[in-house]
Parts: C-alpha cells; structure tokens; sequence
C-alpha cells in the first residue's frame, strides 16, 4: 500500500500552482496586469483561448503539437520560451484549459480531465485540426491521455511531460471512495501556503523549479494573478478533488492504446517517476520513456531538446 505524502499531495496540483499563495486576487486587476495572449473560439459549450505559431509562419499540413498546462496554470507558461522555440520546427498550439487563463468553464463537469479533453478537442475541430500531437504538463497530462482514450483517431501521438496519468492508491484511493478527497485539497492547500509565508510566489517557484533555477523573466511574465482570482481557485480544487478517481476509472484503458506515447519525466521530480512515468509506460504498447536525471518538476523548461526530439519522433510515425 502506497503511503500518501507531501509529495504525494502535490501530484493533483501541477507545477504552476500558484493558487494557494494567497487569497483571492481582483479579478479586473489581474485581467488587466495580463490579458490574453491569444485568439478565441467557441466550441462545446466553452470560450478557448488559444495560442498558435508556425514555422515561419506557414502551417501547411503538417500535424500540429497541442500543448496542454498543468494545474493553475495557463499558456504562458508555455509561451514563455518552449512554444516558440517548438514553433521553430512544428506548428505549435498551446492552449488554457477550461477554467483556467482565459478560458470559460461553465459547466461543472468540467472538473473532468476527460470533460475538458472533449472541450479542446472541440475547440480544435473548430480552427481546423482533427489530429494532433499532444504535450500535457502535469495535470495537463491527463487532460492529453484523456483525449487519446476517448479519440485516438484524433491523435498523432501524446508526450506526457512530468505527468499524473496513473492513480495514487493506498489512502488516496480511500479519501476517494468515501468523499473525502477534499480533506486531501486543504492539506495541500496548507502546505503551499506555509511555503508562501516564507517568500511569496517567487520563493514558490524556486521550490517548483528545483532543483534548476526559475528562469529570468518567468515570474513577472506568467501570470500568476490569474491564478488567484475566485473562480480560478476554484476550479483548481474542483480538479484536484476529481482526479484520483478519474485516473482509476481511464488507466486500464491506456492498454488498448496504438499509437506513440513519449513520456518525460525527470529523476527529481517531487511527483515521483516510479509512481507516475514508470509504470505509464509499463501500461503501453508504444512508448518511450525518457527519465532525466537531476530534473524537477518543470521538465519541459529543462529538456527542450528531448521535447523536440519526442515530437520529431512522432511526426516521422505519423507520416510513415
């Protein structure tokens, strides 16, 4: 039986969880500190925001990557550097997740990882791509895995990115089975803000980020006053309280999976790759896994090659 631990009660919350540094932040001060980077489009009920480059600005017909956030987070901590370096090389769309930046989340099913794979899978559709390679960070890597199980046809090919894709089990599977997974969200929710009382958001991120450095620029460009704001911070919890029991009802679907799977975790992650990447690969019929040594948490900051390379690897299946 798996014992739950701090570490553990980090996996629901992704990287970028920035949320429970303080309380609610004004919504109109946010918005207005960083609006959205992007272009919209409605689609299943939803407003996506979304982000797209391509190399030298022609898209062509090559397979796009999709590039999915983790937990409080939102696309900028992709377009920060890795979507457009990506866009070098790739037709690149990094999106938010409902809830999350500037996309909507009206409905309450949407604390699904599967639910939200159906929203931007819609929201897809709607810009013209009906197949795609997709990168999900953290959280997001469940909401990519989500979307290979309910569509495959859809998918080139998933790049898991220090993803939670498998369930805890032991006292997370039992918090889950008894409703009280939110017991879980406020031990977390008190240790984030423990770390915050002893330097705010940029004493978070370092924590985040190590063992390798923030990046220069990463805080004041990101955004994490969309992160505190009400319905921003509740969305987080909804996800966190939802997803063990997801994962458990969409892991043994992963067998039946044909299609690549390039999965990157690194040896210092506080989500432990022996609860998380290892055994999603063993899960697989077609998947690499690329275990980083020295890496934390924010993987896909640290290991742009190897993200290429995944990418590189799949569009050449792809097109075989």
């Amino acid at each position: 039986m798996t014992r739950i631990t701090r570490r553990h009660l980090l996996a629901g919350a992704g990287a970028s969880s920035l949320a429970a540094c303080a309380g609610p932040f004004p919504t109109d001060q946010a918005e207005a500190a960083f609006p959205p980077i992007g272009e919209f489009v409605e689609a299943a009920g939803e407003r996506v925001h979304f982000w797209r480059r391509c190399p030298e600005g022609v898209c062509g017909d090559r397979v796009p990557v999709v590039l999915i956030h983790g937990a409080s987070g939102n696309l900028r901590d992709f377009t920060f550097s890795i979507a457009p370096a990506m866009a070098r090389a790739h037709p690149v769309i990094a999106v938010d997740r409902p809830g999350f930046g500037y996309t909507t989340r009206r409905q309450d099913a949407a604390k699904d990882p599967r639910v939200q794979a159906s929203i931007l899978r819609a929201a897809m559709e709607k810009i013209g791509v009906d197949r795609a390679i997709i990168l999900g960070h953290s959280y997001g890597a469940a909401v990519a895995m989500a979307w290979a199980v309910q569509a495959p046809s859809s998918v080139a090919g998933i790049i898991p990115v220090s993803g939670v894709t498998m369930p805890y089990r032991g006292a997370g599977r039992f918090f889950s089975a008894v409703g009280l997974t939110s017991v879980i969200t406020w031990a977390y929710t008190q240790y984030i803000k423990s770390i915050a009382d002893d330097g705010g958001v940029e004493a978070f991120l370092a924590r985040v980020f190590r063992p390798q450095s923030v990046p220069e620029g990463y805080e004041a460009y990101v955004g994490a006053p969309l992160a505190l704001r009400e319905n921003t911070l509740a969305a987080n919890g909804a996800d966190f309280e939802t997803l063990n029991g997801v994962l458990f009802e969409m892991a043994p679907s992963y067998a039946g999976l044909d299609l690549p799977v390039e999965i990157v975790h690194g040896q210092a992650d506080f989500i432990e790759p022996s609860s998380q990447g290892i055994p999603l690969h063993a899960s697989l019929k077609r998947s690499r896994l690329t275990l980083l040594d020295g890496v934390g948490h924010m993987a896909h900051h640290a290991a742009l090659p190897q993200l290429l390379g995944a990418a590189r690897r799949i569009e050449a299946e792809s097109a075989a």
